[in-house]
């Protein structure tokens, strides 16, 4: 019976002290892989960390300053204010990430996919995020300003009150999204989905959004003086209160 009792506390125990091997090996440099390891507050940086396993990791606080994640995968870590700073995540998979004041200035995200991450106030200044996936992500007040975002899609994404202002995001995807508040101003939106988006008291103040579809959009109160509107589909848009592009107040 003793035997028994001591077997069993020994398999209970061997999920938490393999855990505990794997991160133990990771920080060793032994091992490249560490899902669901705690590395909280670590220091990560100038690391080649290429298609690296993080898996459900807490990673809070964690410092990546131009570590190499490219295609690495994070889907459902803990990222709360970690530090990406100038790293590489092209192609990485952070799905349903936390989020909350995560770094990415002047980091590397093309064609990475967030889909589903949530958090508040994410720092993606001048970051290159070509090809981004932030699809259903909850990230409002985040901060994108000078970013790239060409071709990125962020459908039926919360993105209230973030400041997008002079981004380049040609064909930027928002279609049924929500960036109530946003700043836009000086963006180049050309070509881009905003159908059924919610953009009421957004500031698109000499933004490019020829071309553009704005079928459906809500658009009350903004401030779309100066903006370029030539050959976007307003169809079914709500300007109500809306500062035109040539001055006047729609009614």
């Amino acid at each position: 019976m003793r035997l028994a009792l001591v077997l069993a506390l020994c398999v209970a125990l061997l999920p938490g002290a393999a855990l505990a091997d794997a991160r133990q090996d990771f920080l060793d440099g032994k091992a490249r892989d560490c899902p669901g390891c705690d590395l909280t507050d670590r220091d990560l940086s100038r690391r080649d960390l290429a298609g690296a396993d993080f898996t459900g990791a807490t990673l809070s606080g964690a410092n990546f300053y131009t570590s190499d994640l490219t295609g690495a995968t994070l889907a459902g870590a803990n990222l709360t204010r970690t530090d990406f700073t100038q790293a590489n995540l092209s192609k990485a998979d952070l799905t349903g990430t936390n989020t909350f004041e995560t770094i990415f200035y002047r980091a590397t995200l093309n064609n990475a996919d967030l889909t589903g991450s949530k958090g508040q106030r994410v720092t993606f200044r001048r970051a290159l995020l070509g090809g981004v996936v932030l699809d259903e992500a909850t990230m409002p007040f985040s901060q994108f300003e000078d970013a790239r975002l060409a071709g990125a899609s962020a459908r039926k994404a919360d993105l209230k009150g973030s400041t997008f202002s002079g981004v380049k995001m040609q064909r930027f995807d928002l279609t049924g999204g929500n960036a109530e508040g946003a700043d836009f101003s000086n963006a180049v939106l050309s070509k881009g989905k905003f159908g059924d988006a919610v953009l009421r008291r957004a500031d698109l103040l000499r933004a490019d959004l020829s071309d553009a579809d704005l079928s459906g959009t809500d658009l009350s109160g903004t401030r779309l003086l100066a903006a370029i509107l030539t050959d976007a589909d307003t169809s079914g848009a709500n300007f109500d209160g809306a500062l035109m592009p040539d001055g006047n107040w729609h009614d």
